[in-house]
Parts: C-alpha cells; sequence; structure tokens
C-alpha cells in the first residue's frame, strides 16, 4: 500500500458534510468537489440526499447518508423506517449509530438484533455500523461488540461516528483491531479527525477499505487540513 500516491486515494475517501448547519449552498459545493475528484462517495444529511442524486448523476460517485448521528437512541422499529427512507430518497449507502447503551448494558441480544433487522431493511445495499469505540474501554469488548455486528451480517464496521463524546479518532491500532476481529466478508471504514494523506495511508494499510473524512480534497492534494475540518 506504500506505494499509492495522494491521487490514488480518491476511491478510497467518502467526503464527508453532515454538519447540522451546513447550507445549501455549501452543499452544492461540497458535491461538486466529489464529483471533481471523483470520490468513492459523498457522506451527506439524508435531507440532502435529493439534491446529490440529482447532482452526482453519472459522475460514478455514489450517494451516502448516515442515521442516528451520533445517539443512536431511536427505537428499532424507527430506524428501519430511516433506512427505508433514505433508500426511498435514493441513498446507495448508509451508516447508523448502533444503540450504544444496549452494548454498555450488557444487553448482547437487542444491540445484535438491531444489526441483523436493518441489514434486512437495507435490501442488499452497504449499511456501516458506526461503533463508538471511545465508549468502550476494554479490547475484549471492542472485539464483541464488533463480532456481534458481523455475525449478525453486516458488511461493514466503523471505528466511529466521529461526532460526540463516544467518538474516537482513527488510528491504525483500532482499525487493525476491527480488521482482525471481524470475518473477511466483513469490512472496514475509517473515520474521525482523518487529516491528512500519511495519516489516510495508514489506515488502510492497517486494514481499513474506505475513508470517512471532510479533508478529503486536502488528502489528495497530500495536504494535512486543519483538524477541526475533519471530525468526521
Amino acid at each position: 500500500m506504500s506505494n499509492l500516491s495522494p491521487a490514488d486515494l480518491t476511491g478510497y475517501i467518502q467526503y464527508t458534510l453532515v454538519r447540522p448547519n451546513a447550507t445549501r449552498d455549501e452543499m452544492v459545493a461540497h458535491l461538486e468537489t466529489s464529483a471533481k475528484y471523483r470520490f468513492h462517495a459523498a457522506m451527506i444529511p439524508m435531507c440532502w440526499v435529493p439534491l446529490a442524486v440529482d447532482m452526482l448523476r453519472g459522475t460514478g460517485v455514489r450517494v451516502a447518508t448516515c442515521i442516528g448521528l451520533s445517539m443512536g437512541h431511536e427505537s428499532l422499529h424507527a430506524k428501519i423506517g430511516l433506512v427505508r427512507e433514505c433508500l426511498a430518497l435514493g441513498a446507495e449507502e448508509i451508516d447508523y449509530e448502533p444503540n450504544m447503551g444496549f452494548f454498555l448494558s450488557g444487553m448482547y441480544d437487542a444491540f445484535q438484533q438491531e444489526a441483523a433487522e436493518l441489514v434486512k431493511a437495507a435490501e442488499g445495499r452497504p449499511i456501516k455500523a458506526m461503533l463508538e469505540l471511545g465508549y468502550i474501554r476494554e479490547d475484549r469488548d471492542r472485539r464483541l461488540a464488533a463480532r456481534l455486528l458481523d455475525e449478525a451480517g453486516l458488511p461493514w464496521v466503523k471505528n466511529s461516528s466521529g461526532v460526540g463524546p463516544g467518538s474516537e479518532p482513527a488510528t491504525p491500532e483500532n482499525i487493525r483491531l476491527l480488521r482482525e476481529t471481524v470475518s473477511p466478508r466483513c469490512q472496514v471504514k475509517a473515520s474521525g479527525k482523518i487529516t491528512g494523506y500519511e495519516q489516510a495511508l495508514a489506515l488502510i494499510e492497517a486494514g481499513a477499505a474506505l475513508l470517512g473524512t471532510s479533508a478529503g480534497a486536502a488528502i489528495v492534494a497530500g495536504a494535512a487540513a486543519p483538524d477541526k475540518e475533519a471530525s468526521y
């Protein structure tokens, strides 16, 4: 992987703008940049999915969105409804916040059932669990959470949402832990404070198949973005 150039990383980047105060003009600029660099996907809030579908049509850039950011407290049926609405709007990929309170309470069956039901609701589309590793202190428990999601049939797990107190910045160590824990069919996405080319490369070498970052343009330029520009 060390021979990847900054430009080679475009296919790994899900270029992210999920700030609650992002305006339509900012979203248009974000989508234009996504198309310009041909990132893997533009990750945007659900309300902007129709705009993204229209602007990214024919570019090869996927439309990705997220639900439950970053609390994950919605009921199972509410999350199922949100997944279905995302698909109806045209989203091609969905990241969801698992109920970390269930896991931390030892309610492992409920935690796993939520994942399994959302896989069904996604109807074969990529759906990713935004595990908040910052809430889980012991590696054995981090591995348990990842295994429960993997065994539920999720095709993707993440180290964090990149938002909120449970968000842990993406590191080669936590990406490697996830990659070593889940089965080969389950892939790993890295998110949280990914700001530069060298860091992105290290995460890919550790096992990340995708990178969620708001610093995509800086990364492919081989530069480092200000930390505040890569909160997700």
